[in-house]
């Protein structure tokens, strides 16, 4: 299966504009008055980074292997992933544009040709 980034961005918004806690709707769109909103969002982005670290640790220091960490390390990379999305279509971020520009930027940067 393969889906676009704006494909994949409208299926977390359908997904979270149709689920709530407790009454709260998991889609806010970020304006002004909700930086703690947002705050929260990137706690969560955070946490599931750090979740991710935590199995590769494991794997450094010879718990696991990563043949069979991968199954945990996959999932935390896409909790990663959805939070980024989240954060993305909440605040209004076109991410395909924004990679794109600090492609470019990063070219200049590291002195980078095509």
């Amino acid at each position: 299966m393969s889906l676009t980034l704006d494909e994949i961005k409208e299926i977390q918004k359908n997904f979270d504009q149709s689920h709530s806690v407790d009454g709260k709707s998991f889609y806010v769109s970020v304006g002004e008055e909700d930086a703690a909103y947002l705050e929260h969002m990137a706690v969560c982005l955070i946490g599931e980074v750090g979740e991710f670290c935590n199995v590769l640790k494991k794997v450094v220091r010879g718990d696991l292997s990563l043949v069979d960490a991968k199954p945990d390390l996959s999932e935390e990379l896409t909790d990663s992933f959805i939070y980024l999305i989240k954060i993305a279509n909440q605040f209004g971020v076109d991410l395909e544009a924004e990679f794109l520009a600090k492609v470019e930027k990063n070219k200049v940067r590291f002195k980078l040709e095509e």
